[in-house]
């Protein structure tokens, strides 16, 4: 593989972290507009534990995978440590002059930006006169990156993906994922610059639509309705011959 398609093939691979990273912090935006309306309505709508640790159990379930993915260091995933761990083994793929070739390329900047932009590459280079990549500044990135995420990845991999046995207590603080996210973001605007020739990454949390919340302003139980009581589990489960 030359190092065109090495480059083109790390692009590939960091578009789906940057998607799969955008997601995770909507659903952030999401469950701190749920938990607000909780904190102002709880007594009125008579919020109980079981509503309220399904939803939890919901939310850390999702965004405990999402960053154990981005921080997976598997050769065959497109996690964001492996696009970084891709940039330390072959970090002549991206180099000062296919930076500023990309500028040039990006219709998104203007001609007379375009200096300052390819000025930019600094940021990762060993010094503003090299034209290669500092190894040792992404390895510094990939630290922060681990170190971050390490209670969330432990808190999935002992909690929600496996059983362990014999059990021993793992706790994940709201800190604990939220710094561990927060990282993630970090890192990501870091080297979407370098992904998309020079451009800023803006925030990171995309708004909402608006009256995305309009099914929260109305009561959800009809007035007719009855909560189905539990049912035999072979309502659910047709057996199987030979089983």
């Amino acid at each position: 593989m030359n190092l065109d398609e090495r480059w083109q093939r790390w692009t590939e691979r960091f578009a789906q972290a940057e998607r799969d990273i955008r997601d995770l912090f909507h659903n952030r935006h999401v469950w701190v507009a749920l938990t607000r309306m909780w904190d102002e309505t709880a007594a009125e709508i008579e919020l109980n534990t079981i509503v309220r640790n399904w939803h939890i159990r919901l939310y850390v379930t999702t965004q405990v995978t999402g960053i154990r993915r981005e921080c997976d260091p598997g050769t065959t995933t497109s996690s964001l440590l492996n696009c970084l761990q891709e940039l330390t083994k072959f970090p002549s793929m991206m180099d000062r002059a296919r930076f500023e070739a990309n500028v040039d390329a990006n219709p998104e900047i203007a001609n007379e930006f375009k200096a300052v932009n390819k000025r930019k590459f600094d940021q990762f280079a060993t010094s503003t006169t090299s034209g290669e990549l500092d190894v040792t500044k992404i390895d510094a990135d990939i630290e922060r990156l681990k170190g971050a995420a390490e209670a969330a990845r432990r808190y999935m991999n002992k909690i929600v993906g496996h059983r362990e046995f014999p059990p021993k207590p793992i706790t994940l603080s709201w800190a604990d994922l939220d710094g561990a996210l927060n990282m993630v973001g970090i890192v990501q605007k870091r080297y979407y610059s370098l992904w998309n020739a020079a451009v800023i990454k803006g925030n990171l949390t995309p708004e909402l639509p608006a009256g995305w919340e309009h099914p929260y302003r109305f009561a959800w139980r009809p007035t007719h309705f009855e909560v189905p009581r539990a049912r035999p589990l072979d309502e659910y489960v047709t057996p199987q011959e030979g089983i």
